[in-house]
């Protein structure tokens, strides 16, 4: 293969923008880069195949237009043809080496076809682009010293860790503890203790080596050694990771599957290079060894969790009726709005029924009955024969207080006797206008499921921004093997898909969900740390510091405070929401929190801009478990949505999408109809326009 210097050219972006097609109908390209991304220094390798091409094929050149997204400079390389062609198609194949200095994230690729004869271009297309990503050290092998380990016994790791880059790297800290990301406050307050955080000795950490010398592009191996102790972590992961196994609190516990962090700093512990965890181990009591234990991979942790009873019946029995079937599409109203069913009848006796008549009768949330209406008769229904109506029950007065509402439907026939009977449940909220929910990860919105169902539900508008990409999280789990950045960027994708399909679910078209491309875990940084697009944050997982993503609202956004401010403004200017819904200031998770201090500084900016009403409500959640820092200054109100089951069995469902975020364990812990929850609780920042600041 001849390799080519490449020539960086200005040219205008709008030549190579996406979806730009074939200028001769008759060629056809397709390619794409032999792997999804590369480390700057290293060589892309470029792919293409062309079709259609007559005549002598050596009259035509091929070449590989390469742009940084968002950018007009381009660097060109000509492929080269192979020799193995097939009738009516030319293969062709080129490199391209990426300077040390380039800039990390998404690179768009078009393939160029030119006739030299004629001197022009006669066909263009582009093809997958690559990320480009700076990796400087990466754990290259940990080993534990076995698999099985009894309570109190020593667990031995080795680490190989290796330098990427051609210089020294000097200082570094090499931790071990109970599996969790740093991200996630590992630290406790002491009551009556210090401003300064004390360690969480849930956590077990151990410096492995510090002040430890990695010589360029060398490998270096931490041998063997003492690294923890085997203990019993269920009920703590969740602590630490924010998932995992509860608590059983029993005498003698089960033994149970564990899982490890290792951990690579500079020596204040300010920069996170790379962490990997450990194959899973089994940890178990010395005369225990049943049940036998199942890691995160699979439904259940034990076999004994298994319901053998509750999934054959969803409903209770008598709750619906052969008979008369509701479509439930709508179970969610706002006050005003008119409560009409879509109700199916079928005949089941063995003769005609010449007329029935439906009762529909409303019972508000503590059992009171509101409205009685008569109104509809069906004639001549024959036997085993359906019929599908539509049934105008009840208009929800305006005044109507929110809460769940009980709906009785009934036949009866010309004697007066019932003939069926449903019951469906309704709920009654009241909605904004418009409603935009931020959330930190992909799963996160379903902090907002229900709001978002009863806005659908309502026609109201609704948009979803992910600020990051998710693509830390369970990602060794998802390849089974450890992550490197191409691995990081793709479950990102998959990620970032399992929300789009979750939404839709819940009704909400994904075109109206926007991703971000942050890098997860590094919300934090980007606040405190990297506050211009000058100096963006270096991901861990990612090792870019912009967005190295095509789908994302602004690719190549860089991770640094200020421009992911000036994107959440955009976002609300041009959807204006009567109502932004995020997380609390005071989670545990950096990526939580700060998503509410992104959100909430964009709104104040606009505010002081005059550019957004003061009376926007924003909503935060409920924090599932407060961090040890400065709290929020803020002061709140109880906000409650109310579902009906319907919907809440909907919110479930939406929860077995998330396949790499443990919706195998959902579904595998699904509840009944009657265990459903029908209450989603938020709370309204009520002073959010004042207090700026206080975080920075």
């Amino acid at each position: 293969m001849i390799k080519r210097m490449c020539m960086w050219l200005a040219v205008l972006g709008c030549f190579f923008s996406a979806g730009h097609g074939l200028r001769g109908q008759s060629l056809s390209i397709e390619g794409a880069p032999s792997d999804v991304g590369y480390n700057v220094g290293s060589i892309a390798t470029l792919r293409a195949t062309v079709r259609g091409l007559t005549g002598d094929v050596s009259q035509y050149a091929v070449f590989a237009d390469i742009q940084y997204v968002g950018t007009t400079t381009v660097s060109s390389v000509q492929l080269d043809r192979k020799a193995e062609e097939k009738p009516g198609e030319v293969r062709y194949e080129g490199e391209w080496l990426i300077p040390a200095a380039a800039p990390t994230g998404i690179y768009s690729v078009t393939v160029r076809v030119e006739d030299r004869t004629a001197e022009e271009v006669v066909a263009k297309q582009q093809i997958r682009g690559f990320g480009v990503y700076r990796k400087l050290v990466r754990i290259a092998r940990l080993t534990l010293d076995k698999t099985f380990y009894a309570v109190g016994e020593p667990i031995q790791c080795e680490v190989v860790l290796e330098n990427l880059t051609e210089r020294d790297l000097n200082d570094l800290r090499v931790e071990f503890s109970n599996a969790n990301y740093p991200w996630i406050s590992l630290f406790s307050r002491e009551a009556g203790g210090s401003d300064r955080p004390a360690e969480n000795p849930e956590l077990a950490l151990k410096v492995l080596q510090d002040k430890l010398k990695l010589p360029a592009l060398a490998q270096v191996t931490i041998p063997m050694m003492p690294a923890g102790t085997a203990a019993f972590l269920q009920g703590q992961q969740v602590a630490v990771l924010g998932a995992g196994g509860p608590a059983r609190h029993e005498k003698l516990p089960p033994p149970e599957v564990d899982t490890y962090t290792v951990a690579l700093w500079n020596a204040d512990r300010t920069v996170l290079y790379d962490m990997q965890f450990t194959v899973p181990a089994i940890v178990q009591p010395v005369n225990r060894d049943l049940p036998k234990p199942y890691g995160r991979n699979f439904a259940h942790p034990y076999n004994s969790d298994i319901d053998f009873v509750k999934y054959r019946q969803f409903y209770t029995p008598g709750q619906l009726s052969p008979a008369l079937t509701v479509d439930h599409a709508r179970t969610l109203y706002r006050p005003g709005d008119k409560v009409v069913l879509k109700v199916t009848a079928k005949n089941l006796r063995k003769e005609a029924e010449t007329s029935l008549t439906f009762r529909a009768k409303i019972k508000g949330p503590s059992g009171q009955e509101l409205a009685v209406r008569n109104n509809k008769l069906l004639n001549d229904l024959a036997a085993g024969a359906t019929q599908t109506f539509e049934h105008d029950v009840w208009t929800v007065p305006a005044e109507q207080p929110p809460g769940l509402y009980s709906l009785t439907l009934s036949a009866t026939g010309p004697d007066g006797q019932q003939q069926a009977e449903t019951v469906t449940e309704i709920a009654v909220n009241s909605l904004p206008t418009s409603l935009l929910v931020v959330g930190p990860h992909e799963d996160d919105e379903t902090l907002y499921a229900g709001l978002i169902r009863a806005a659908v539900e309502a026609g109201v508008p609704v948009r979803v921004a992910i600020l990051t990409g998710g693509d830390v999280g369970a990602c060794e789990l998802y390849y089974s093997k450890p992550c490197g950045p191409n691995e990081a960027r793709q479950f990102g994708l998959v990620r970032m898909e399992e929300t789009a399909e979750a939404l839709e679910h819940l009704g909400l078209p994904r075109d109206k969900v926007i991703f971000l491309g942050l890098p997860d875990g590094g919300s934090g940084a980007i606040w405190s740390s990297h506050i211009k697009a000058s100096y963006p944050f270096l991901s861990i997982y990612l090792a870019t510091d912009h967005a190295p993503y095509e789908n994302v609202m602004k690719p190549n956004l860089p991770f640094a405070r200020e421009p992911v401010i000036e994107v959440l403004k955009q976002i609300i200017l041009d959807f204006k929401p009567a109502m932004i819904a995020t997380t609390h200031p005071d989670e545990r998770h950096v990526d939580h929190r700060v998503t509410n201090w992104f959100v909430v500084k964009a709104c104040q900016e606009l505010l002081r801009e005059k550019k957004l009403d003061p009376k926007t409500v924003v909503l935060a959640d409920e924090a599932y478990g407060a961090g040890g820092f400065k709290p929020a200054p803020y002061h709140y109100e109880k906000m409650t949505v109310f579902l009906s089951g319907e919907a809440a069995a909907r919110l479930q469902e939406m929860g077995w999408i998330y396949q790499s975020q443990g919706g195998n364990l959902s579904e595998g812990m699904r509840k009944t109809f009657a265990e459903l929850p029908r209450e989603e609780n938020h709370l309204r920042i009520l002073d959010w326009q004042a207090h700026a600041g206080w975080n920075e």
